[in-house]
């Protein structure tokens, strides 16, 4: 029963990653000729020429929330869910109209055959051993487990597999598609791959970089000599920084957004209220006499809205009554106490004398839902197996030959000891509430259970104790006055001048998102905030949010600091790091002009005239990131491995200073005739270059423009 259970919780999972693969088939009909059949002018965005209509986008993303909601059984799905399906959906229309465009035009196609193989062969694909694998320890589950390999236990997917009911078929294509279509671009990569080829020329030259080596000595003024007060940049010097190293400037449209929160938080009133009421309930909880009744109270009355059957022993309720309930009569209202900023208030239901575990064996016959005929022919099924027990004493052969828990029917249904908790409440109950040798059928949400109890602990007082919570939270009155102090903040600071101004005189934090983009889906500090997200990407730089954000217990104020758009950042937005870069430029030229005016012969005349050490540095090669006792400057590898043994370089400008070097020792690359490992590792790096790029080069040959932002 609980294999049961992990399984179809995974098939959750395959709802969350592949629900949008049903729609692949279809999703050519959607466009024609690069047009969308949707006449809207309002697009999700746009793939290879086709644009993807908002409506047939949302349509998709709210049949996958749809089936999602009724897998999880919930009325609605938070943000994340959502902003994971959008993003899972987007991706699979990128799939549709510019990956796999590409696919087919390479002649590549999966067959049935080989999505079998990748389930059931002897090297399964790693979703599908995801799949079957307990989320919690990522360990394949035992049913499915081969004991003498740890791997997948094919015979035992095929029967899950075989065995699933017609309504979770679909799910199970859908998983199946997804296998496909990651075979199909593993197959588009290993395509590319066997198209590389490594010349002789590119092996040997490779070889000579990785195994020649140069030892050398330095000398280094540090740019860090010179304060940069006693330096002056000018106007003309930032200019020619900026333009000399505008290429760094590339950047994605983003904002600077600065913005304050306001807290909306329960004041002393709002406690006051909270316990006024459950004062109350307390009172009128006294003169309630039946389980019932105390049931309905608390499902009315508390936070939770649900009735708690179990019964507890010692050590296993909140500290503040666990001691008391263990010795109070039935009836007992207990005092109202304060847990994780709760109100509670509690009362002993019931107590019995039960044991602590259960040792139990059971045979489960499954019952379709909502199929009331089906319902009662299983009953009689489930009674004649009980009846054929107790004639034969044949549990175990009985369950390996009917019970459909595929997790304990090999086994002859055994499912050890137990605790309170891990079953549903239906079986826990007949087993901690029955005795020991009980054969006894209960119906819980899986179907019909026989369930023999083996065993039980000792039997100890365990206590039914009902509790009514209530969260304190912001009132209404609160609230107001929280939102009437940020729209005093807007009134009284409303522009850029005065925003950082308002800040320090309300002694509030500001607090900074930046850089912003438009698809961003978080901010620091405000859940759901893409709201204010859209807001920052219409204002105008310096604007401030004129109506307070509304978040989870907070009101935020904005404000637009600056504005970048896509391309090259201005010089004014990188005007730090220029007038850095500039005062850095100017040094370099001061230090090669005394460099140069020493006209030095050795590289001791530097170090010594200009009171500088000098160092060494050995094993330096082409194809290390950095050089050893240098660290990454890039613009010595020139010198230090073009200069001849003995010769001596001018001044060289690097990241961190000016230096000069002087060539020790070279040591050349031993002679070989195999240069094949060397072109093995060349292609290694290409092979993973391809991995990396190759995707990524089709999508930026679709072109693709991503518009959610806009809606989402």
């Amino acid at each position: 029963m609980a294999l049961i259970g992990k399984i179809r919780k995974r098939a959750g999972l395959i709802v969350a990653l592949i629900g949008i693969a049903l729609f692949s088939f279809v999703l050519s009909d959607l466009f024609f000729k690069g047009q969308s059949i949707f006449r809207s002018e309002q697009t999700a965005g746009e793939v290879a020429g086709n644009s993807i209509s908002l409506i047939s986008f949302d349509n998709e993303v709210q049949r996958i929330a749809d089936v999602q909601k009724e897998r999880r059984r919930q009325a609605a799905l938070d943000d994340e869910a959502m902003n994971q399906i959008r993003d899972r959906v987007w991706e699979k229309f990128v799939s549709e109209l510019a990956l796999k465009p590409q696919f087919r035009a390479a002649g590549i196609a999966v067959s049935d055959a080989e999505v079998k193989e990748l389930i059931l062969g002897n090297d399964p694909d790693p979703m599908v051993v995801q799949y079957f694998s307990d989320p919690n320890t990522n360990q394949v589950i035992q049913y499915f487990r081969d004991p003498m390999t740890g791997k997948l236990k094919p015979a035992s997917v095929k029967m899950y597999v075989d065995s699933l009911p017609a309504e979770e078929k679909p799910r199970w294509a859908e998983f199946e598609d997804m296998l496909r279509d990651g075979r199909a671009q593993s197959k588009y990569l290993s395509l590319i791959k066997k198209g590389l080829y490594i010349t002789s020329a590119q092996a040997k030259a490779d070889y000579a970089n990785l195994n020649r080596s140069v030892d050398f000595k330095y000398v280094s003024k540090p740019y860090s000599s010179l304060s940069d007060s006693l330096v002056k940049a000018t106007d003309q010097d930032r200019l020619k920084f900026y333009n000399e190293n505008s290429y760094k400037y590339k950047q994605d449209a983003s904002r600077k957004l600065e913005y304050i929160v306001f807290d909306i938080k329960p004041t002393q009133t709002d406690f006051d209220e909270v316990r006024i009421q459950m004062d109350k309930l307390a009172e009128e909880w006294k003169n309630i006499k039946t389980k019932k009744d105390d049931s309905l109270m608390v499902v009315r009355e508390s936070d939770t809205r649900s009735f708690d059957t179990t019964h507890y022993g010692k050590g296993k309720l909140p500290l503040q009554i666990d001691s008391v309930v263990q010795t109070a009569e039935r009836g007992t209202v207990l005092p109202i106490f304060m847990d994780n900023n709760k109100y509670k208030l509690a009362k002993v239901i019931d107590y019995e004398m039960l044991p602590d575990s259960v040792k139990a064996r059971h045979i489960l016959i499954k019952v379709a839902k909502g199929d009331t005929l089906s319902k009662a022919k299983m009953k009689i099924r489930i009674d004649s197996i009980k009846a054929a027990i107790l004639k034969k004493k044949n549990f175990m052969e009985m369950a390996k030959k009917f019970s459909e828990d595929a997790g304990s029917k090999d086994s002859g249904g055994a499912l050890g000891w137990f605790t309170t908790g891990r079953m549903v409440p239906e079986f826990q109950n007949a087993c901690f509430h029955g005795k020991k040798g009980d054969l006894t059928v209960v119906l819980s949400p899986f179907g019909y259970h026989l369930i023999e109890i083996q065993d039980q602990s000792k039997a100890s007082r365990k206590t039914q104790v009902g509790i009514i919570e209530r969260k304190v939270e912001p009132g209404p009155k609160t609230t107001q006055d929280i939102y009437n102090s940020a729209i005093d903040f807007v009134t009284k600071y409303h522009t850029s001048e005065t925003f950082t101004k308002g800040v320090e005189e309300s002694h509030l934090i500001k607090r900074q998102a930046d850089p912003l983009k438009e698809n961003d889906k978080s901010i620091p500090g405000v859940d759901n905030p893409r709201e204010i997200i859209r807001w920052a990407f219409n204002a105008k730089k310096g604007e401030v949010s004129t109506d307070p954000f509304r978040a989870t217990n907070k009101f935020i104020v904005a404000h637009v600091a600056d504005i970048r758009e896509e391309g090259v950042a201005t010089l004014e937005q990188k005007k730090e790091e220029v007038e850095f870069g500039a005062k850095k430029m100017k040094k370099a030229e001061k230090f090669i002009e005394e460099m140069n005016a020493l006209h030095a012969s050795a590289i001791d005349d530097y170090a010594s005239k200009l009171n500088l050490r000098v160092n060494s540095a050995d094993g330096a090669t082409f194809t290390s990131y950095s050089i050893p006792n240098v660290g990454r400057e890039m613009d010595l590898y020139g010198p230090v491995f073009s200069l001849k043994k003995g010769e001596m370089s001018k001044p060289v400008a690097g990241e961190n200073g000016v230096y000069v070097v002087k060539i020790e020792n070279i040591k050349e690359a031993p002679e070989t005739k195999d240069y094949s490992l060397a072109k093995s590792q060349a292609k290694n790096n290409y092979s993973y270059r391809v991995d990396i790029e190759a995707i990524d080069a089709i999508k930026k040959k679709a072109k693709i423009k991503d518009n959610r932002a806009k809606y989402f």
